[in-house]
């Protein structure tokens, strides 16, 4: 993804958030499989050197499990959360992402090594709260935001130095009868 492509992206994620806090965005259910949505996530994030050097593991469900939501909230909330996960990736390291069938939810994770000081942990889901510098902080607080308010799902996470840091992301697998 070039220059141009990078700034029409931030620009929608900019207007999709603002739209989002103001009660503005209209929800488009349709059906998606959980297990192509994650490997289309991985081909845009692994091209143009996306992840600088760290290597995405895939790890998928024999039966791709689908679910009716907003496709294009639920792309832009895994997109941030691979986002962070690459970030937050030494070069060399391995980040897997996967999805699951959880029987009412389909739940997707990421993981990354590493682990989140308690202080940042506390912090991480509120607005404009970042360990990255100026300008940034609104990824976490934006994956809670659409994950609660519009697909009715839950997102959390876990940190700890033997397993990593894992978030996950579980969502009705019919959001039109929520």
């Amino acid at each position: 993804q070039g220059l141009t492509g990078r700034l029409i992206d931030e620009i929608t994620a900019q207007r999709m958030l603002t739209d989002a806090e103001n009660d503005e965005l209209t929800l488009k259910p349709e059906r998606v499989n959980a297990s192509r949505l994650l490997l289309e996530l991985a081909e845009s994030t692994s091209g143009a050197n996306g992840t600088h050097g760290r290597k995405l593991r895939i790890d998928l469900p024999e039966l791709a499990p689908e679910l009716i939501t907003d496709a294009t909230l639920l792309r832009r909330v895994l997109a941030n959360m691979l986002k962070n996960a690459v970030e937050a990736t030494p070069p060399g390291g391995v980040i897997t992402v996967g999805c699951a069938d959880r029987g009412d939810a389909v739940e997707f994770t990421m993981n990354n090594p590493g682990e989140i000081p308690r202080a940042v942990q506390l912090q991480i889901f509120q607005r404009s709260f970042t360990t990255k510098g100026a300008g940034r902080g609104l990824g976490a607080y934006s994956m809670r935001l659409l994950t609660e308010r519009y697909l009715r799902g839950r997102v959390d996470f876990t940190s700890s130095p033997q397993t990593g840091v894992t978030f996950r992301a579980a969502y009705p697998k019919d959001l039109r009868g929520m």
